[in-house]
């Protein structure tokens, strides 16, 4: 069965999962800054996550407890989670952070088809259409990043856009009527609860030697853990799964800008048209959206003027 979401809400989804998607899109730069710091995977992931638990736990006081079913639900979901972070995390210890950030916003493709798979969305062409020219945006922006990608690094990002879409599709199927703080805060706890063991048997529990590591450890938890969690978790249930993914497309330029700044790369032409291609996918799946949105807007103020006046 598709899924009918509020108009009024559309709006509001969207500049959620935009917050979530500039918020994610620092999270390469975070991890390269962390690992350059000497903070190995299971350390970052460990701490990363126990202390987002931790904060979500705090934010959570007081309000009513969510079901067992719906929290087994959002526990399995945060496990998928957790295995989409290491993969992901594996990839950028030996692929550059764009050719990564690349390779994974393949995933909307994904997302359309596994949408479309489970009955959530239809297959629509401009979603198709929208689709294909985020992919082809994102391997223009990057493509001449590709060939200094490792063949692990590769299959790890393309598997991380695998998972992370159906992270998503899972996410907009079970989880969009419940609340997105309770949300991220399962998910961040399950998380909590595979990295914490990992990195102890793997002896990588202490904590960061270094205030660099430290300072990027807890960007990667406030920034690209706390407020992305709740934003994308938020936006999704307003926009729904194909353009919660094909917004989030627009997270290859924020960690472009991100990497010419911090890492100092430049990008050329290719990255330059790359990135329009992105913004111009994200305008054609949501210029339907975007134009019943303003109008319903438009009439509302209208209507209101008129009020006033009378």
């Amino acid at each position: 069965m598709i899924l009918e979401r509020p108009r009024d809400r559309w709006g509001e989804g969207l500049a959620l999962v935009l917050v979530s998607t500039v918020a994610y899109g620092a999270m390469p730069i975070f991890a390269k800054l962390a690992y350059a710091g000497g903070a190995p995977l299971a350390t970052i992931l460990s701490y990363r996550f126990m202390i987002a638990t931790a904060i979500f736990v705090l934010m959570a006081r007081g309000k009513p407890k969510v079901p067992l079913s719906s929290r087994l639900l959002l526990w399995g979901l945060g496990a998928l989670f957790m295995t989409n972070a290491f993969v992901y995390f594996k990839a950028l210890e030996t692929t550059p952070a764009t050719v990564v950030s690349v390779i994974v916003y393949t995933y909307p493709v994904w997302v359309t088809l596994l949408a479309a798979a489970a009955g959530l969305e239809a297959l629509t062409v401009r979603a198709a259409l929208a689709a294909g020219l985020a992919v082809a945006g994102c391997a223009l922006a990057g493509g001449s990043r590709l060939q200094s990608g490792d063949a692990r690094g590769i299959v790890l990002s393309l598997t991380t856009a695998l998972i992370y879409a159906s992270y998503v599709v899972l996410g907009s199927r079970f989880a969009s009527n419940l609340p997105s703080e309770a949300g991220a805060r399962h998910v961040a706890q399950a998380c909590a609860a595979l990295s914490v063991p990992w990195a102890a048997l793997s002896g990588a529990l202490a904590p960061p030697s270094t205030a660099q590591a430290w300072a990027a450890i807890l960007a990667i938890t406030v920034v690209c853990t706390v407020v992305a969690f709740r934003a994308f978790l938020a936006g999704l249930a307003r926009v729904g799964p194909v353009t919660a993914a094909l917004v989030s497309s627009f997270e290859v330029v924020v960690t472009m800008a991100l990497a010419m700044i911090f890492l100092g790369e430049r990008p050329g032409p290719p990255q330059l048209a790359g990135a329009t291609l992105i913004l111009g996918a994200v305008v054609l799946q949501n210029s339907r959206q975007l134009g019943t949105a303003l109008k319903h807007k438009g009439t509302k103020d209208t209507k209101t003027h008129k009020e006033t006046n009378e």
